[in-house]
């Protein structure tokens, strides 16, 4: 009785008719008793067989002790059936679930690889989760993830070239060109178009014009339905206009779309949280020398979730991001909030309704945020095209014209910011102003600004340690923005709003995060040597304990000496050994030279083979 209460609640969340069970499967798949040295057929508790011939077998118990009744039981079970059955061939996917109630549900998921004895247990998988997810994350176990860094850069850096040929597509417009191609691949009327158009017999005749308006009303069809009305009128058919002055052979520019959805958009709908977009608009920016048109500073990929991961999300916050850019801090915080629902479609829901707040004022940023968004499961109902700004002046003053966006965002019980501001003039000061403002009391917010955005200015400082307690400060890598050639020193610091204000006798957790694991490859960047992720265990660890610890480089400090004199570095020093130290320009000299070189290489192999009759070559 106890057990069919589980098995009620998993018929409940899928559907009755998803899944065939027990006596109904097929003999053909040839399950085996799960009693010791029966060769009489078994049965589990649910199977199902998924296009492409990939198979789920699922085993409920009551989850009470027992050798029968535990989840020990139910995951024994349904090893038993992945490895004893006629379908040797077959990549096969275990769900072990136990538990009587909704809340105290545990489920355990397993993966057998075809014509291995191997069965894993899948650690990222956490709670029921739906058909569509389940699949999609059966790619990444059986084929990898085929969006890795790599080959994503690698595709993108030759995209990048296909776009500048002949000035087809101005380099500040290329990121949102290849935003509005991936949003146009997700809408059904664009894929039948585009697929059924023929090239004209003559390829000196473009014909794309056609196409090109496809486009732009795919891209308004799908980003038009959920627009937060606290925006700022934004005309996403003229946003995306410049589109129709692209002149691309229509034959070519087939290929190129059909590249897009074979090489990123199909598989960014298996990849788990990738910002494709913000990736995307780097590349396409700095390979065409505009990076300082603009005075963004996009956050490297790794500092991404960091900052995300010292926010220490719970499951009911609400996360804001003031000067979102591409949405990379929002995408990294629903991946997280959504596997704590795990698997809940109510609470994912929610999430995506509720909980993630992201303002932006620049409108190429701030579509390619609603792009984002939506291309990894949506979450746009509360991203905003507005100035977010609503303290000035390094002052808590609000200015009555904005009150009332004050008071919005307030009434959404915003308890985490995470921010990564613009650093030119104040603007340090008046995000991290900003943000204070708009968390409930309690809130935290974690801020990557320039290492003496605090120290050079007391009375700023003091403002801010007047409503809230600083917490922790992380000094970042001098090369940390090196792919985007900007020498600025930064630092990670964690505020909670706090109406008394900072305590002068509380310790502060400071860091010396000199060495992130990252090294320049010549021509290629700053890439992780594979210490990045016991690098970040220990400093999350380390702030979260509020321990000191030679291994993070982290000591506790107070910021107000004895006399009462605020040192927002700490009053203790950094008790550690000096790390070694890089030369910035030299390095910058270094990878622009190696970049040069290799870029020439390239040209040159490619007029070779195009002499040869060979072909191009991809870069």
């Amino acid at each position: 009785m106890a057990e069919s209460k589980t098995e009620n609640l998993f018929r409940s969340f899928h559907g009755t008719d998803a899944f065939i069970e027990k006596r109904d499967i097929p003999k053909d798949f040839g399950f085996q008793s799960k009693r010791a040295g029966s060769t009489d057929d078994g049965y589990p508790d649910f199977f199902k067989e998924m296009p492409g011939g990939w198979l789920i077998v699922a085993e409920a118990k009551s989850g009470a002790p027992g050798p029968k009744t535990s989840h020990a039981a139910a995951e024994a079970d349904v090893r038993s059936y992945m490895a004893d059955n006629a379908v040797p061939h077959a990549d096969i996917v275990g769900i072990a679930v136990s538990g009587q109630t909704n809340r105290t549900l545990k489920v355990t998921y397993f993966f057998r690889k075809g014509d291995t004895d191997l069965i894993e247990e899948v650690d990222s998988l956490h709670g029921l989760i739906d058909l569509d997810t389940l699949a999609r994350q059966y790619q990444v176990l059986a084929h990898g993830d085929p969006l890795s860094d790599t080959e994503l850069h690698r595709f993108l850096v030759n995209l990048n070239e296909r776009f500048h040929k002949d000035s087809r597509v101005r380099d500040t417009d290329r990121s949102l060109f290849f935003s509005a191609l991936m949003i146009a691949l997700d809408d059904s009327k664009f894929r039948s178009i585009y697929q059924s158009l023929i090239p004209p017999e003559d390829p000196r005749r473009v014909k794309a014009r056609y196409l090109n308006d496809e486009i732009v009303d795919a891209v308004s069809r799908q980003l038009e339905k959920r627009v937060n009305y606290e925006s700022k009128m934004i005309d996403w058919q003229d946003r995306f206009a410049f589109i129709k002055t692209i002149d691309i052979p229509l034959g070519e520019y087939k290929k190129i779309i059909a590249d897009i959805d074979d090489r990123v958009h199909q598989p960014s709908k298996q990849s788990n949280n990738q910002d494709v977009l913000g990736r995307a608009y780097k590349i396409f920016l700095s390979r065409a020398g505009k990076m300082d048109n603009k005075n963004i500073i996009l956050t490297p990929d790794h500092i991404k979730r960091f900052m995300v991961d010292l926010a220490e999300l719970g499951r009911d916050d609400v996360v804001l991001d003031t000067c979102m850019g591409s949405g990379g801090f929002l995408m990294e915080a629903m991946e997280q909030l959504v596997a704590k629902a795990k698997g809940s479609k109510r609470r994912i829901e929610k999430i995506h309704n509720e909980q993630l707040v992201g303002i932006e004022l620049d409108p190429v940023l701030f579509a390619l945020a609603c792009s984002n968004m939506f291309l990894h499961g949506d979450g746009r109902s509360n991203l905003i095209f507005h100035d977010s700004l609503v303290t000035r002046g390094k002052s808590f003053d609000v200015a009555e014209a904005d009150e009332d966006f004050r008071d919005y965002i307030c009434d959404l019980s915003v308890s985490k910011c995470i921010i990564n501001p613009p650093y030119e003039q104040d603007n340090p000061i008046n995000f991290t102003m900003s943000a204070i403002e708009y968390l409930e009391e309690g809130g935290r917010l974690v801020i990557i600004m320039p290492v003496n955005t605090l120290s050079k200015d007391s009375k700023a400082a003091t403002a801010i340690l007047e409503r809230a307690t600083l917490d922790f400060v992380i000094d970042m890598p001098q090369q940390l923005f090196f792919e985007q050639q900007r020498g600025v020193k930064t630092s990670i610091f964690g505020f909670t709003k706090d109406s008394s204000g900072h305590d002068p006798e509380s310790l502060v957790s400071f860091m010396d995060m000199q060495d992130d694991g990252h090294q320049v490859r010549s021509g290629a960047g700053r890439r992780d040597t594979g210490r990045w992720p016991a690098i970040a265990e220990a400093a999350t660890r380390a702030i979260r304990d509020r321990a000191e610890d030679e291994l993070a480089r982290s000591w506790r400090s107070r910021i107000y000496d004895d006399e009462g004199t605020l040192d927002c570095r700490g009053v203790r020093k950094n008790p550690w050994p000096e790390t070694e130290e890089h030369d910035w320009e030299a390095a910058v000299a270094d990878y622009q030279e190696a970049r040069t070189l290799r870029e020439a290489a390239i040209t040159k192999m490619s007029e070779v083979l195009t002499r040869a009759g060979i072909g191009g070559f991809d870069a």
